[in-house]
């Protein structure tokens, strides 16, 4: 379909020239076109999308020309144009298109050339355009054979940062290449991601129908196990407004605490090397460990004199001990847990260290553990939603050390292990450090070569540790705050699209891939998944034995 010609009218350059739009022709931003230019031994075609769409007068030079045109009384022609910026170049061979060349609308065949489509040898669905055209995602620059990662940026509650989120892991799942596949996601606001694995009951056809364009049917999230906190007054109950038998809750024994070193996740120093008390974790963390291995074979932790040490509780009170036998001049306890250090710096610790314990103390007692076995489902939601900020971070912490170290120890990066974590501002910011920081660098860093892939989530980039956006192939941008768009974080923004990202509604995103030199903007449906319980399709029943909880 022609639209329209190359304007000899503005300046024509190989990467980007403006078109006047045929009468009767309808032109609007995002639109993928393609020109045509004879240089006589080769024909040499322009593929690029419209940035940019305009209409003026031509002729009049006055306000009130204007007036006069609209009531017939002084002649003048509607000029509509458009702005194209050059994606593609088929051959390359990089002069500038002629005036006059004839501007089609890139449909099928051309469509793919002019997006990169035809070279990409795996893609999944990323969203539909505007005029519900199929955007497609390199899949080697996700699962990390090319590259890996995706970073999600937006306000909170307009952006849909979590929905697109988990379309994406929906279209890996769907449409991945990797045989073996597996997806974790960390439920972090409200109980909306324990419903995935049923319909929602208010999908529209329209909604459908999109879903089926891209390839898929409207059918919600399969094998999945959902994994929350332990009620309070029963670790064995779960703590959640959903019982059945695909609900279990988590938790970890002593045993367990001491020998993988999660103590480090208790603590989230903001100025390294100006305490000592990341020191103080650390050695603690190794005595801990020690202890583990000796008593292993017990199935109980026990310390130095054979007591055990059965919760949280139990070793702040002996590492209280230690530090009150110190006062009375015995150090030998006490070099023992802390070293070297003070005693202003131990009490330093043991205060933050029972501060954690009122929050994580239901997750980690007695003998037995109950952990995220990632392995037994296709998708693992693990809810920390209702959690204190500082149980958040040692559940997250905790999951993901376990998931990295278990990759590390295998032979080959299958399965894929895509992890969906929101609040990444909270993770790893850019200033500061913590153990938890280090978790999600070393997965940003060396993750792609492991099989654990990260889709993040965050309301500011300009507030995420530098190296983790760096290593993220995949950049997507729901709308942001004035002040946000601003940053260097989102250069890749060209154009017109910084604008753009102001005035996004929910369900449209501008997404940035290696593939494709300009950003695109894609709309996606809404989810054929509950997001609440009010959106089940089915009647939900409450085994009898959780009545009480």
């Amino acid at each position: 379909m022609q639209i329209g010609l190359v304007l000899g009218t503005r300046p024509i350059s190989p990467l980007e020239f403006w078109i006047g739009v045929d009468e009767g022709r309808v032109i609007e931003l995002d639109q993928v076109v393609y020109a045509v230019t004879d240089l006589g031994d080769k024909e040499v075609k322009f593929y690029g999308i419209i940035q940019e769409v305009q209409k003026f007068l031509e002729g009049p030079s006055m306000v009130y020309e204007d007036r006069l045109f609209r009531e017939g009384a002084c002649p003048a022609n509607v000029a509509y144009v458009a702005k194209v910026s050059v994606t593609r170049v088929e051959p390359e061979f990089f002069v500038p298109p002629q005036p006059g060349d004839p501007v089609y609308l890139a449909e099928g065949e051309e469509l793919e050339r002019a997006l990169y489509y035809d070279q990409m040898k795996v893609r999944i669905p990323a969203g539909l355009t505007r005029n519900g055209q199929i955007v497609y995602l390199n899949y080697h620059f996700l699962n990390g054979v090319e590259g890996a990662h995706v970073s999600i940026s937006g306000m909170s509650g307009v952006a849909t940062k979590t929905s697109y989120a988990l379309f994406l892991l929906y279209s890996v799942l769907k449409k991945g290449s990797d045989i073996r596949k597996h997806g974790i996601i960390f439920n972090v606001k409200g109980k909306d991601l324990l419903w995935i694995d049923k319909r929602n009951k208010n999908l529209s056809p329209e909604d459908e129908d999109a879903l089926r364009k891209m390839g898929f049917e409207p059918e919600p999230f399969s094998d999945v196990r959902f994994y929350v906190p332990p009620h309070k007054n029963d670790p064995y109950k779960p703590d959640c407004e959903r019982y059945d038998d695909r609900v279990t809750p988590f938790y970890w024994s002593m045993l367990d605490f001491a020998e993988n070193g999660l103590i480090r996740f208790m603590f989230a120093e903001e100025e390294e090397g100006k305490s000592q008390v990341p020191y103080v974790v650390e050695k603690i963390a190794t005595q801990l460990h020690i202890r583990a291995q000796r008593s292993k074979s017990l199935g109980v932790l026990t310390d130095s004199y054979g007591r055990e040490i059965d919760s949280l509780q139990k070793l702040e009170e002996l590492l209280k001990e230690a530090i009150e036998e110190s006062e009375k001049g015995n150090k030998d306890i006490y070099r023992e847990w802390f070293g070297d250090s003070s005693l202003q710096t131990a009490r330093a610790f043991l205060r933050r260290f029972s501060r954690a314990s009122m929050h994580i103390g239901r997750f980690v007692r007695g003998t037995v553990s109950s952990p995220i076995d990632w392995e037994s489902s296709k998708v693992s939601v693990i809810d920390i939603s209702g959690l204190h900020h500082i149980a958040q971070m040692f559940v997250v912490g905790a999951v993901l050390k376990r998931l990295f170290e278990e990759k590390e120890s295998r032979s080959t990066p299958e399965p894929k292990v895509f992890v969906v974590l929101d609040e990444l501002n909270k993770y790893a910011p850019r200033d500061g450090w913590s153990p938890i920081k280090d978790v999600i660098l070393d997965i940003a860093e060396r993750g792609r070569s492991l099989g654990v892939i990260l889709i993040g989530a965050q309301q500011t980039a300009s507030e995420i540790e530098k190296r983790v956006l760096a290593n993220s192939a995949i950049k997507v941008v729901g709308r942001l705050d004035s002040s946000e768009v601003l940053s260097k974080e989102y250069e890749f923004l060209m154009g017109n699209f910084r604008q753009r990202a102001l005035l996004l509604k929910k369900g449209s995103m501008i997404l940035h891939q290696p593939d494709i030199p300009t950003p695109l903007m894609v709309r996606f449906p809404k989810p054929p998944w509950a997001t609440r319980r009010e959106e089940v399709k089915e009647e939900i029943s409450v085994p009898e034995e959780f009545g009480n909880f």
